[in-house]
């Protein structure tokens, strides 16, 4: 489960800009009158200081660790690595036996040994093994599409969950961290780590609706 940099970006600079204000002097008023004798210059309005925001709740939750123990995420990992290794080693030996054949073709046809009819079988045969390797590639390519939908299906579940789960928390930012070089947080203070609750949870409802 990835998600966006950017957002990620914007809410730290926006974190630290909420902190610049909360530890600034709040509840002042600046003076900014101008004082002089130059009659052509108006006086400046006074300008209010910001109002006091209180610090904002923020945790994260550890990405590589939720993909590495989440039930779900496990289950979905297996069960296309498993298909993806059938299809690939179906593949493969369906490919090396096709080429070794239409070797031997060749040069049976080359050297006048086959008569029009088994040359015709011969080439209908190859023809229809190379379109049984078309399907499969299909198929692998339908796999990755899987995949993906898998992916978003995972990490839509994970949204809805941290927001339960944030309406008792009340944190005002929950961020994702990862240690991978996609990640974009250099440090993270393992008090605001939430990730084995969220994990937890996470299970628990799975395991529920698996029993379904």
């Amino acid at each position: 489960m990835n998600f966006s940099k950017i957002l990620n970006v914007i809410l730290i600079a926006a974190v630290a800009f909420l902190y610049y204000l909360h530890f600034s002097s709040p509840n002042r008023t600046v003076d900014l009158t101008t004082k002089t004798t130059d009659s052509s210059q108006l006086a400046r309005p006074m300008v209010q200081m910001p109002k006091e925001i209180k610090a904002s709740k923020i945790v994260y939750l550890n990405s590589d660790i939720l993909n590495e123990k989440y039930d779900y995420v496990k289950d979905l990992t297996s069960a296309a690595q498993v298909k993806q290794g059938k299809l690939e080693s179906a593949y493969q030996a369906k490919g090396q036996k096709l080429q070794k054949d239409y070797a031997e073709f060749q040069q049976k046809a080359s050297q006048g040994l086959l008569s029009e009819n088994q040359s015709n079988a011969a080439q209908e045969d190859l023809t229809k093994r190379k379109e049984e390797l078309d399907q499969m590639e299909a198929q692998l390519q339908t796999l990755v599409e899987e995949i993906q939908k898998s992916n978003e299906e995972v990490r839509k579940t994970v949204v809805e969950y941290v927001k339960e789960y944030n309406e008792t928390s009340k944190y005002n930012y929950i961020l994702t961290y990862t240690s991978g070089p996609g990640g974009i947080v250099l440090l993270a203070n393992d008090s605001l780590d939430i990730t084995n609750e969220i994990v937890d949870g996470l299970n628990a409802q799975y395991k529920a609706k698996k029993k379904k």
